[in-house]
């Protein structure tokens, strides 16, 4: 077997480069069958030769074995704990296999340390009982079986994925060599020798250490970018030869090191424990450094959870049963319990195919599901039932087996729809209870608070109840026309386009993707769409009222802002000159008058007219809208008025001049909205200096004002000054905050679109 190895590694590391050809799909899957009937023969043969009712634990002494006894205490047979020195006359120590093999019903005496004293045992030879070594064992035959029916399904599905082969080859081994261990080697074996001796340790050594090689290798080929670099390559190769290697250097040490046999035997199984938890760790590390150093997303989201599961799983076995085996020689966790330490790992890879569509099988992935919680209950409940028979009223193994197998029979049906209904669940949503989506929907609506947020929580709750990657929603104008209002997710199949509508109207679509390329929407799911369209039409109709409410809002204000503006130009420039040049010329008039003359007074009250409307159109000017705006723009204008107003507080106003052209409305709300800001801080805060800050991202102007004052007090209410900031911010369409940082003061912030008149999305673009 370990001459073969090179090749067999060769071979593997080659599948991933030529995953489309037939020999890269038979490589993994004839390692994975050479593993799994290699256990299966190991355990026939085990099953087959007599024993002495006891198992052996791997872990052995030079001058003897503990075994354990599976089954219920008593006899005069071996006891769990005996210390066995010799069978039949022969020591163990002197060298194994010296015994004849007995007979069925043959006795033979014991050598066995039991306590401190030394004595002898009469052991009777018999078959073994394969029922208490399956009820020993459950725990590890759930992981493994779990994990070889997902790794089996994974390979037939994408057999071209670099990750799927050596998922195959541990899953195999550690399939094959746990049936070995968990049919059990009882000390009788050491005696005899034979096939039964050697096909163990074949197993549980060499497959052992292969299936941990394929862990590495999985590991490696999981983080690595797609497509599957050279090194990465050459590093499959070394992470499939490295446990294998470990074990056969340490079994040329252990044979120079140990006295005799069985002390080999022992060392040989301590290294494999220690190779084991390298493995482990090793495996965990790189998975962590593959993670940290990915930059996609998606792939991340994968890795996460595959992480998560991979990081529990090696906790809990190194904690239970590597660590205390090798630094104390103490097991916390019982032998067949080691397995369900595994079962994250597993639990990661499910939910990595749920959640982020891991290899993209969901279909397969949903019957797996199905079948391995089936599997795992009826084994459970299998082992307990029948242990229940036995102790609690009395049966015999056999009748309560056969009453119990039957009672298995009658629930495998309704298990199964039980399982079916509950895997559906969570991979499918509520496509199957159409009033528990609407239901969902009508709720998550009523939470929602602004009217911005309704779509986004519609298609997020569509995503979440069918269990789909993508659902957005595309708004119908008045020339037919559409435009995407809100998404979640990203589209990985075909997608199903739902209409909209309020009343016959068509005012919109429902765009909902396939979870795969090969699992489209089922009609259950498109009779759910369907359902759910007839409700979302109406909550996406109040969102378009309400937009057109806010732009028909920005286009007044607009208007009056551009208004004002013309306004104040022609009093500005037109209207005002003209009194100013009456005033004038009646001042010119009146000097060439004789003092005496009745004109005099007439042209005295015409330039006291003229100096009075003069004053009243500079006010109506100064009303309609800041000069200073006009003068020395937005950035000009805030920094004119704050030094007028600093003084005990010191005031900075940072922005980049000049601005783009801006509109009317938007340049009035950001110079009001900085003034009150800063004489709001100068009254209220008690700050010593404040910042104020324009800038112009993607499709506005954004005002922040930062003062280093008190900050907020709790339970304040809102004031003029907060309520007219946030008007103004809402009239053209934007948004603003206010809040206290944790360093202190307090810190005003408001977004205003330029994009008046037009469609523009209400959201905080920096939220």
């Amino acid at each position: 077997m370990w001459r073969l190895w090179p090749a067999l590694c060769s071979a593997l590391w080659a599948a991933p480069r030529r995953a489309a050809s037939g020999w890269a799909r038979r490589v993994p899957a004839g390692v994975a069958i050479v593993l799994v009937v290699l256990g299966v023969v190991a355990t026939a043969v085990g099953l087959d030769s007599p024993s002495d009712g006891s198992v052996v634990p791997l872990g052995w002494r030079a001058d003897g074995v503990v075994v354990d006894v599976p089954g219920p205490p008593g006899g005069p047979g071996l006891r769990t704990g005996d210390l066995v020195t010799g069978v039949s006359g022969h020591r163990l120590a002197d060298g194994l296999g010296a015994v004849p093999r007995p007979r069925p019903g043959t006795t033979l005496v014991y050598d066995v340390v039991r306590g401190r004293a030394m004595t002898t045992v009469v052991v009777g030879a018999g078959r073994p009982d394969p029922y208490p070594l399956l009820v020993a064992g459950w725990g590890d035959l759930v992981f493994v079986l779990a994990l070889a029916g997902l790794a089996v399904a994974l390979y037939l599905r994408r057999p071209e994925e670099p990750a799927t082969a050596p998922l195959l080859v541990l899953a195999s081994g550690l399939l094959g060599s746990t049936l070995t261990v968990t049919a059990g080697l009882p000390a009788l074996a050491l005696a005899t020798g034979g096939a039964q001796l050697w096909l163990f340790h074949l197993n549980a050594i060499a497959a052992y250490s292969i299936s941990w090689g394929g862990l590495l290798a999985f590991t490696v080929a999981f983080a690595a970018p797609r497509p599957l670099p050279a090194r990465s390559r050459r590093a499959m190769a070394v992470a499939y030869a490295a446990p294998p290697a470990a074990m056969a250097l340490w079994c040329a040490i252990a044979a120079l090191a140990a006295p005799n046999a069985l002390g080999r035997l022992g060392l040989v199984h301590g290294g494999q424990t220690a190779v084991v938890a390298a493995s482990l760790v090793t495996s965990t590390a790189w998975g962590f450094i593959g993670y940290r150093r990915n930059p996609d997303p998606l792939t991340r989201g994968r890795m996460r959870w595959l992480l998560a599961g991979g990081a529990g799983a090696t906790l809990l076995s190194l904690a239970g049963w590597h660590l205390p085996e090798l630094l104390a020689a103490a097991r916390p966790l019982p032998a067949g319990a080691l397995g369900l330490s595994g079962l994250p790992f597993v639990a990661g890879i499910g939910i990595a195919l749920r959640r982020h569509r891991l290899f993209d099988i969901e279909r397969l992935a949903n019957r797996s599901l199905v079948y391995a919680g089936v599997v795992a209950i009826l084994v459970a409940g299998y082992a307990a039932v029948v242990a229940l028979l036995v102790s609690g009223l009395g049966l015999s193994q056999p009748v309560a087996a056969a009453l119990t197998a039957a009672g298995a029979a009658l629930a495998l049906a309704p298990l199964r729809a039980l399982a079916q209904s509950t895997v559906n669940r969570v991979m499918y949503g509520d496509r199957h209870d159409p009033s528990a989506a609407l239901t969902r929907l009508g709720t998550r609506l009523q939470a929602v608070l602004l009217p911005a947020d309704v779509l986004p929580a519609i298609v997020e709750t569509v995503a979440r109840s069918l269990r789909v990657p993508h659902a957005a929603i595309d708004l119908v104008d008045g020339s037919g026309a559409g435009h995407r209002a809100a998404q979640y997710g990203v589209p990985v199949g075909e997608v199903h386009v739902e209409p909209l509508r309020y009343h016959g109207t068509l005012i919109g679509h429902l765009r909902v993707s396939a979870r795969g390329g090969d699992d489209p929407l089922d009609p259950v799911d498109l009779g759910l769409i369907a359902s759910l369209a007839q409700q979302v039409g109406t909550a996406v109709q109040a969102v378009r009222l309400h937009d057109d409410l806010v732009r028909s809002r920005a286009d007044v204000v607009a208007s009056r802002e551009d208004e004002r503006r013309r306004l104040r130009r022609d009093l500005h420039d037109g209207l005002g000159p003209t009194l100013a040049a009456i005033r004038l010329k009646a001042g010119l008039a009146a000097r060439d008058v004789p003092p005496g003359s009745a004109a005099r007074p007439l042209l005295d009250e015409i330039s006291a007219e003229a100096a009075a409307s003069l004053t009243d159109v500079r006010r109506l000017v100064e009303a309609l809208r800041p000069p200073a705006l006009d003068e020395l723009g937005v950035v000009g204008a805030i920094r004119a008025r704050a030094a007028t107003l600093s003084g005990a507080m010191s005031i900075e106003v940072i922005g980049t001049e000049p601005l783009p052209a801006l509109p009317a409305a938007v340049e009035t709300a950001a110079y009001r909205i900085a003034v009150e800001a800063i004489t709001n801080a100068l009254r209220h805060s008690g700050a010593t200096r404040c910042t104020v800050t324009v800038t112009t991202p993607d499709g506005g102007v954004e005002v922040t004002v930062l003062d280093d004052g008190r900050g907020l007090a709790p339970g304040r209410t809102a004031g003029v000054g907060i309520r007219s900031m946030r008007e103004r911010a809402a009239e053209v369409g934007g948004v603003w905050s206010m809040r206290s940082p944790p360093g202190g003061g307090t810190h005003i912030r408001a977004f205003l679109p330029t994009s008046l008149g037009g469609d523009h999305d209400q959201a905080d673009p920096r939220r």
